[in-house]
C-alpha cells in the first residue's frame, strides 16, 4: 500500500509536525520512504510517500493534530496544526499475458499489388483482459505482422497503465489538498511530540 502523509498548503508549523510524525512512525511501523517533499524551514516536510505491507497503518488514516506553540512565530495564538494520513492500495502495472492474446488474420485494405490483395498477411492482435488491440498491415509477411502487432499491443498496455499511474497520482494530490481539521485519530502534544492516550 502507499501511504501519503500531507501538510494540505501547510504551514511550517504543520511541516515539522509531519518531520516528528515520520520520526514517531519508525518506532513502531515497516515502511520504507518513496518520496519526501521538503519544507521552507528546517526540518520540516510538505508531505511524504511510504510504501508498506504493515496492515497497522490502516488504524491511523485520517487527519491528526499536533498541539504546540509555534516554533517559529514565537507569539502565535494558533496551537493546533493538522495533518492528514492517506492510504492507497498499490496500482499494479498490467502486462501482458501472451497466451490470453488472439491473434486474427487478414487481406490489407491498402494498395500494394498481386500479393497484399490475395493474402491474409494483415494482423489485428486482441487482448481481451484489458480490450485493447492492434493492427499491422506493415510487412508483407504474416510473421512479421504478428509481431508488429504485438509490440503495437504492449505500447499500448504500457501506455494505459502510465495514464493510470498519472490519474491516482493526481487523485493523491487532491486528496492530500483536502485537510480536514477536527475530530483527531491521534493526538500530539508539546515540542517533544508526545502521542496522547
Amino acid at each position: 500500500m502507499l501511504v501519503t502523509i500531507s501538510s494540505g498548503n501547510g504551514v511550517d508549523e504543520v511541516c515539522r509536525a509531519i518531520w516528528h510524525f515520520l520520526h514517531w512512525l519508525k518506532k513502531s511501523y515497516d515502511f520504507k520512504v518513496l518520496h519526501l517533499e521538503y519544507a521552507a524551514c528546517k526540518d520540516g516536510y510538505k508531505s511524504v510517500v511510504l510504501e508498506s505491507n504493515d496492515r497497522d497503518f490502516l488504524q491511523i488514516e485520517g487527519t491528526h493534530l499536533w498541539r504546540c506553540q509555534s516554533p517559529f512565530r514565537v507569539k502565535h495564538k494558533r496551537k493546533n496544526w493538522y495533518f492528514t494520513v492517506s492510504i492507497q492500495s498499490e496500482m499494479k502495472v498490467e502486462s501482458i499475458d501472451r497466451s490470453k492474446v488472439v491473434y486474427q488474420t487478414m487481406k490489407s485494405p491498402k494498395k500494394g499489388g498481386q500479393h497484399v490483395n490475395t493474402t491474409c498477411s494483415g494482423v489485428r492482435a486482441i487482448y481481451p483482459p484489458l480490450g485493447l488491440e492492434a493492427l499491422s498491415y506493415d510487412e508483407r509477411s504474416q510473421h512479421r505482422n504478428k509481431a508488429i502487432a504485438l509490440a503495437r499491443l504492449i505500447a499500448k498496455v504500457s501506455t494505459q497503465a502510465n495514464m493510470q499511474k498519472r490519474a491516482e497520482q493526481n487523485e493523491r494530490w487532491r486528496e492530500a489538498k483536502a485537510l480536514e481539521r477536527g475530530n483527531a485519530v491521534k493526538v500530539f502534544e508539546g515540542v517533544g511530540f508526545i502521542e496522547m492516550k
